[in-house]
């Protein structure tokens, strides 16, 4: 007696794979993988090469480049064109900086050399005044002997590249001045480190 739904107990043999699916199987995915490996170990495999297409190949020129005033084009080959830019070096001609503004850091630093506190910190400009008391403490107390070694800058500010002795050591940095509103030069600020 069979019920529907319920599978048929006489039909219970279990299912076999033959053998010779089962090693043609097997053959077929070792050739995939060998196809697959050799593939990507070897990139020329898979690619077929076509006698009938070459790159141009530039020359190399022995020349150097010339500098000109408007582009220019030289054939190489008749599939390429080689276009040099001209190039352009800018000349700069640096400004004077104000002998005001230099005056000024020289005052500064003499002022700190020789322990007058309050006379350098007259010397800044009025919104940097609250900070120089500290920053001095910190940077280049009072005593140390820095000298302006070179200046650069515009008509409205110095930057003045120092050197010298702080804090008992070999010391280097740079004090920038700024022109003020009556026309004269205060210390802005300044960046001095020891060295060693």
């Amino acid at each position: 007696m069979t019920y529907p739904g319920l599978p048929d107990q006489q039909n219970n043999r279990p299912v076999t794979v033959k053998p010779g699916v089962a090693v043609g199987i097997l053959v077929a995915v070792i050739a995939l993988v060998a196809f697959c490996i050799t593939g990507f170990a070897a990139p020329g495999f898979l690619l077929r090469k076509s006698p009938g297409l070459s790159l141009p190949t530039p020359t190399p020129t022995s020349s150097p480049a010339t500098t000109t005033s408007s582009p220019t084009s030289t054939t190489e080959s008749p599939t390429s064109t080689r276009v040099s830019r001209p190039r352009i070096t800018p000349t700069r001609n640096p400004a004077t900086p104000p002998a005001q503004g230099v005056q000024v850091i020289v005052d500064f630093l003499t002022k700190i050399a020789g322990s007058d506190k309050p006379g350098a910190i007259a010397l800044a400009c009025e919104a940097q005044k609250r900070f120089m008391d500290d920053k001095i403490d910190s940077l280049i107390p009072l005593g140390s002997r820095v000298q302006v070694t070179s200046v650069n800058g515009t008509s409205r500010f110095v930057l003045a590249d120092v050197a010298g002795v702080a804090k008992g050591r070999s010391a280097k940095g740079i004090v920038i001045s700024d022109l003020k509103a009556d026309g004269g030069f205060c210390v802005t600020t300044f960046s001095i480190r020891t060295i060693g």
